[in-house]
């Protein structure tokens, strides 16, 4: 199984390019957002902690299902999450690769306050926004600035990586 995850700083599009991401693969893939909706947001090791639980218990579960890839979004920084998602890609077995989605702090603030699904987050996700710094920090990360793309430019880019690595069984050309 492979693990796509996709990180960068709340707003950045994470959830959104793996659900139209998963729709490029020409074998059975799944998307899984593992940024926990919790209110008081706290960002330290008990939320860490949920998010690679989250993943531990639900890549078994894609792969009974007959998943080859599952793409994982989630804000995974190095010092939070990204340690604990490693130790859980090591345990089963699961090859991960990380891309590391990056925005200008003013395309970050559009896409967070146009966001009808996360309305109720706004102020909390603004805060959050410096993260984007830390995402090149991620080992072997491979950054896509968003900032003048649209999401399908995105997918398409992320996706052409991915074909160029797997090659076209994996995930189908275009068209």
């Amino acid at each position: 199984m492979r693990a796509v995850v996709l990180t960068g700083a709340p707003g950045v599009g994470k959830t959104r390019l793996g659900h139209q991401l998963v729709t490029r693969y020409g074998v059975p893939a799944a998307a899984m957002d593992c940024d926990p909706v919790v209110h008081p947001w706290n960002g330290g090791e008990e939320i860490y902690d949920l998010m690679a639980a989250t993943v531990r218990a639900a890549l078994p579960v894609y792969g009974a299902w007959g998943a080859r890839v599952v793409v994982v979004s989630g804000v995974v920084l190095v010092g939070r999450a990204y340690e604990r998602f490693q130790k859980v890609f090591e345990e089963l077995g699961v090859d991960a690769v990380y891309y590391g989605l990056r925005a200008g702090t003013e395309a970050l603030a559009a896409r967070i306050e146009n966001d009808a699904g996360g309305l109720h987050f706004i102020e909390g996700r603004l805060a959050e926004r410096h993260l984007d710094a830390e995402v090149p920090d991620v080992p072997g990360v491979r950054l896509v600035d968003t900032t003048r793309l649209t999401l399908m430019e995105v997918t398409d880019a992320v996706a052409a990586r991915e074909r160029a690595e797997l090659g076209p069984r994996w995930l189908p050309p275009p068209g």
